[in-house]
């Protein structure tokens, strides 16, 4: 039985992130995506749709995710419009019983499939599972601009250095990204090199940063997913600002940076200070 007030309360959900997304600037024209691994409740509120679409194969089987559905923004589809028309510009798949296969139970009106990275979205998923014992269900990619901006001005930049510059840039990064942000050199959009890449970051970490791209993060729900983009993406903007006034003339230490984090009860990865 489909429950539409469950439904309703998870496009809302969507809408308001990628509202959120689009007036920062950090979704022009039809970048950025997003996707939200359903729980049993939301899972549930999907039966008995008749399904839109045949069984089409993923490029890779993933059989930790085999029978799970994710409502997925569309391929070539405007995050803006969400808001106004969310079944032309969202879907939700099902994945087969193998892991091998998706199939369209609702959305992407008339005709569409999800984004283009959706393989990295879904092997993402298996490491947001896995390492939150399947307590996380969404991840977001995005544009923002100072965060991408970052990667041009700054040269040699590696997962230590960036997130060094962005805890050291703003007080609260130490808090919201404990473990860092991984840094991920360039590779082609929607390849499952980037997939992987960024699945094997997200064991690690909860933000990674796309060369020259964007960036990725997960979180419980899409508020908290977002909320850590949103605060990686200040920090890369004060630490421009700072650098367009000809540099930092101080910043914060370790020492005060693992006071912080210890303040905050926040285990920080000391691998990041060697």
């Amino acid at each position: 039985m489909i429950n539409y007030t469950i439904m309703q309360k998870i496009i809302d959900e969507i809408k308001k992130t990628s509202g959120d997304m689009a007036r920062r600037g950090w979704a022009e024209s039809n970048g950025g995506n997003i996707s939200l691994r359903l729980n049993s409740e939301n899972y549930a509120c999907f039966d008995g749709l008749q399904t839109k679409s045949d069984w089409i194969k993923l490029p890779v089987a993933i059989p930790e995710i085999a029978g799970e559905r994710f409502l997925v923004t569309g391929t070539g589809r405007f995050l803006r419009n969400i808001e106004v028309f969310p079944e032309k510009n969202i879907g939700v798949i099902e994945i087969d019983r193998k892991g091998e296969a998706w199939q369209l139970l609702w959305g992407y009106e008339p005709t569409g499939a999800p984004t283009s990275e959706l393989p990295a979205h879904l092997l993402s998923h298996v490491s947001i599972k896995k390492k939150s014992d399947n307590q996380s269900f969404a991840f977001i990619h995005t544009h923002p601009n100072s965060v991408i901006a970052l990667t041009y001005a700054v040269a040699n930049l590696d997962t230590k250095s960036l997130s060094k510059i962005l805890w050291q840039s703003h007080a609260e990064c130490v808090v919201v990204f404990p473990q860092g942000i991984e840094f991920l050199s360039w590779k082609m959009a929607g390849s499952m090199d980037l997939g992987r890449a960024t699945a094997e970051a997200m064991l690690r970490r909860n933000l990674a940063v796309w060369q020259f791209h964007g960036i990725c993060g997960c979180g419980r729900n899409l508020d908290e997913a977002f909320g850590r983009i949103d605060v990686a993406e200040k920090a890369a903007e004060i630490c421009l600002r700072v650098m367009a006034a000809g540099g930092a003339k101080q910043t914060l230490t370790d020492t005060q940076l693992r006071a912080i984090a210890a303040n905050f009860n926040c285990p920080i990865d000391e691998s990041l200070f060697e």
